[in-house]
């Protein structure tokens, strides 16, 4: 009789603790679904986006010659630097003094299809008015610090602030914000050479002189 007591109490001992034990875990567990992975992609949570913008200088044309003024000067390179680097269309020219104006590009670099010439214009002379579009991007803000870093986080969700930082900087030092839409066709340079040089650079082997037709060095 004895035996058979010890035996209940530790069978009912061994039920109360496996229900214990669940309703701890039970207790310990999220409520609701769990959270879907794709949630979580700051690419999406901070976008960079991506406008269109009309980038225009206004110059006075020399009354005589192709050569602009100093200031004129620095500002028409700024331009064209600009234009190469993330125009999207033909530079427009708006001026009454289209030959000289359209002489002063195509002496700057610019080609023949990359202009176009306005047909109507109220620009009076010796002014000129150079146009292109571009692409230019919205950055997110940052700084959402209203979640409790030390509060319980039991799903793992990254903060509001997480991935900010890095789309922010994406999005202010792109050279050509067009590429985030598409980006350009590969130069087709060999990709061996490129990790031969970083092997042999890395492995401290010396590096081979580069010797002219007069066998002088000319570096090493």
């Amino acid at each position: 009789m004895t035996r058979d007591c010890k035996t209940m109490k530790n069978t009912v001992g061994r039920l109360l603790f496996v229900g214990l034990v669940a309703t701890v875990a039970v207790g310990c567990s999220s409520s609701g679904p769990e959270p879907k992975v794709e949630g979580y992609d700051y690419r999406q949570t901070h976008k960079v986006q991506v406008k269109r913008e009309q980038v225009s200088v206004s110059i006075v044309l020399p009354a005589q010659g192709m050569e602009l003024s100093p200031g004129d000067q620095r500002r028409f390179h700024m331009f064209i630097r600009d234009f190469v680097q993330r125009g999207r269309s033909a530079v427009t020219v708006e001026s009454t003094q289209v030959q000289q104006a359209l002489g002063i590009l195509l002496a700057n670099g610019l080609r023949e299809g990359e202009i176009n010439i306005a047909p109507d214009t109220t620009v009076a002379a010796p002014n000129a008015v150079l146009s292109f579009t571009a692409n230019t991007t919205v950055a997110p803000e940052c700084g959402d610090w209203s979640a409790d870093a030390l509060e319980s986080n039991p799903s793992n969700k990254p903060s509001k602030n997480f991935g900010c930082a890095v789309q922010r900087n994406i999005g202010q030092t792109v050279a050509d914000p067009g590429d985030l839409i598409q980006a350009q066709p590969g130069t087709g340079g060999a990709a061996s050479r490129t990790d031969e040089a970083i092997r042999a650079h890395q492995s401290g082997a010396p590096k081979t002189r580069l010797i002219d037709r007069n066998a002088s060095v000319v570096a090493q």
